[in-house]
């Protein structure tokens, strides 16, 4: 079940975000992009989330970030 904070940022008007895969977002952030999953909360409590400075590099990061 995805928490508040991630269903707070799929459904910001002004966050243009995508559908990634397992049903995570994928929006522009800053230079870069960013990927939440379903289970983010924070970036200081979660690790449910990277960041790459390409799109695919993000996804990339993603896969591979601490569980």
């Amino acid at each position: 079940m995805p928490t508040e904070e991630f269903l707070q940022l799929r459904n910001d008007p002004d966050l243009e975000s995508e559908t990634g895969p397992g049903g995570t977002l994928i929006f522009q952030d800053g230079d870069g992009f960013c990927v939440v999953g379903p289970a983010f909360t924070t970036t200081e409590e979660s690790t449910d989330y990277a960041y790459g400075p390409t799109r695919a590099a993000a996804l990339a990061n993603y896969n591979y970030r601490p569980r």
